[in-house]
């Protein structure tokens, strides 16, 4: 039997397990059993089902000593999940304990609808206009209109309708990426709820230690309106042109690009995202990236970092290339367990602001 050890929790100097079981691994079929065990023996702890601001999505459910839990059945709602949404212990008191677990359904791809457009006399650019469900494609049997989204920034998450197809869900612990470089620590809060496929993508690099020794080689301090602009990094080749050796089909990502948002580079095809990502530094600056950029990640510690980086010496000002003198380094990577979730109120840590805003 595989039993997967997902939440722990100490209580009174014993240690109580949840632990999700009948022969589960990370990945739950449509219509398989999704049972919680646990070995808590006191009463009072529950398990909440959360988004990502803390709002319960359905009543918590009671671990009664000596009993599984049926989270079909008690929390039915994760069977019409839309976003990755989070399963939290809270033990009598009503704090969270110990990470949460992430809740990711497998649903069908929104594909980008573009179109063709000038930019500027740099030739032309394929812009996102709308997203497309790909369950839509050629199916007679859904409404006009089904499983498509016209326009490409979201302002928030859009629910799915008729043309999803759901395949299941993916259960694991929710790891945050904490990231050392030289000019300071960056810890990453992933927005798996944004963008599910780019956080698997940009975990699955940092984990293997793909990012180690990698620099930050682009760093704008003046993008088209003259305000800071974006950090950027994740090339192994230095060069702004190398990558891992595979793309990543792009996600419409409802997280704004404001300071401190982690969002993946591409170049002019919508899906060739590979390893690059960048920093959004300036709201006023980054706003027209919304959805032409995949956003999937928020720095919740290290604003003097990100400070220190920007304001080192440039070889040269053209915007396209932006190069440091001596560009900051990516020391190492790793992956971290995140902290417990608030129920009410969600992460305990925020994404970080300028440090001289209020």
């Amino acid at each position: 039997m595989f039993i997967s050890t997902l939440l722990t929790a100490s209580i009174m100097g014993q240690v109580g397990r949840v632990q999700l079981t009948d022969n589960h691994g990370p990945y739950i079929a449509t219509g398989a059993p999704f049972m919680l065990q646990h070995t808590l023996e006191t009463p009072g702890w529950t398990v909440h089902l959360l988004d990502h601001d803390g709002q319960a999505l359905c009543a918590p459910v009671p671990l009664v000593p000596g009993s599984k839990v049926d989270i079909r059945t008690h929390m039915p709602v994760v069977n019409t999940l839309d976003h990755a949404a989070f399963l939290q212990l809270v033990n009598p008191e009503g704090v969270g304990i110990n990470t949460a677990l992430v809740v990711e359904p497998a649903l069908s791809r929104r594909t980008p609808v573009t179109a063709q457009v000038e930019t500027d006399g740099r030739g032309t650019w394929t812009r996102i206009i709308g997203w497309q469900d790909e369950g839509a494609t050629d199916n007679d049997e859904l409404p006009d209109g089904a499983g498509r989204i016209d326009g490409a920034a979201l302002s928030a998450p859009v629910p799915r309708d008729e043309a999803v197809i759901r395949s299941g869900h993916w259960v694991y612990p929710e790891r945050d990426v904490r990231m050392a470089t030289d000019h300071g620590e960056l810890w990453i809060d992933m927005r798996e709820d944004a963008a599910p496929g780019t956080c698997r993508n940009f975990r699955a690099l940092a984990g293997m230690g793909f990012y180690n020794d990698t620099r930050f080689h682009r760093i704008i301090n003046e993008g088209r309106n003259g305000r800071p602009f974006v950090i950027q990094g994740g090339d192994p080749a230095g060069t702004g042109e190398g990558g891992p050796g595979w793309w990543t089909p792009i996600e419409p990502s409802h997280l704004p690009h404001a300071y401190g948002v982690v969002s993946m580079a591409r170049a002019n095809d919508p899906d060739s995202a590979g390893s690059q990502w960048f920093i959004a530094l300036d709201r006023q600056e980054t706003a027209r990236l919304d959805g032409q950029y995949c956003a999937f990640g928020e720095i919740v510690n290290g604003a003097a970092t990100i400070e220190s980086m920007r304001h080192v010496p440039l070889a040269d000002t053209d915007y396209l290339s932006s190069r440091p003198v001596n560009p900051p380094k990516v020391v190492r990577t790793r992956m971290v367990p995140a902290p417990a979730r608030l129920p009410g109120k969600g992460r305990p840590d925020a994404r970080v602001q300028r440090p001289t805003e209020k």
